[in-house]
């Protein structure tokens, strides 16, 4: 290949009229985000546990002296507090998915599970246990919470950007 100028091998270090670029530097991205990430999650786990220990239902005074929690119903039936712990399982997992850094994977779980918290309450509030109840005991109220706070935090807290070369973008 022929160089039109006659000089072969030219290359510009220093553009006209000045100075060369300064060189850019790599800095590694923050983590603070996924830490804070993965300590909601790992406590929303643990408090989607607690709830399911809490009074699922409040009677009042349909039966009396015996509270529903998640675990048993008040016809001695198995409750739904299985599910609460599998909801506290996912979000375990998620955050155990956010502190091995795989961000997005761990996001869609800890998404789904805190979206998945939140519509059991709701819907365990308005269909489960027939006519009996009166209103949603402190398990439903905290298991929407730890749902609410969780989709929320998943919202707020940004990733980490991506290493992309300075070059690349064109």
């Amino acid at each position: 290949m022929s160089d039109p100028g006659g000089v072969q091998g030219f290359e510009s270090v220093v553009p006209l009229g000045g100075a060369a670029p300064a060189p850019v530097e790599h800095v590694s991205p923050s983590h603070r985000g996924a830490i804070a990430l993965t300590a909601v999650l790992l406590g929303a786990a643990v408090l989607s546990g607690v709830s399911s220990l809490l009074v699922w239902r409040d009677y009042g005074r349909v039966v009396v002296g015996r509270a529903q929690t998640g675990w048993t119903l008040p016809t001695g039936g198995m409750g739904r507090g299985w599910v609460v712990i599998v909801i506290g399982i996912a979000f375990a997992v998620a955050g155990v998915l956010v502190a091995a850094d795989r961000d997005r994977a761990g996001r869609i779980v800890a998404s789904v599970a805190g979206v998945s918290a939140m519509v059991f309450s709701i819907v365990e509030w308005g269909f489960g246990a027939g006519q009996s109840r009166t209103g949603p005991g402190p398990g439903m109220w905290l298991l929407f919470l730890v749902g609410l706070v969780v989709v929320a935090a998943v919202g707020m807290i940004s990733p980490p950007a991506d290493d992309v070369p300075a070059d690349a973008h064109g």
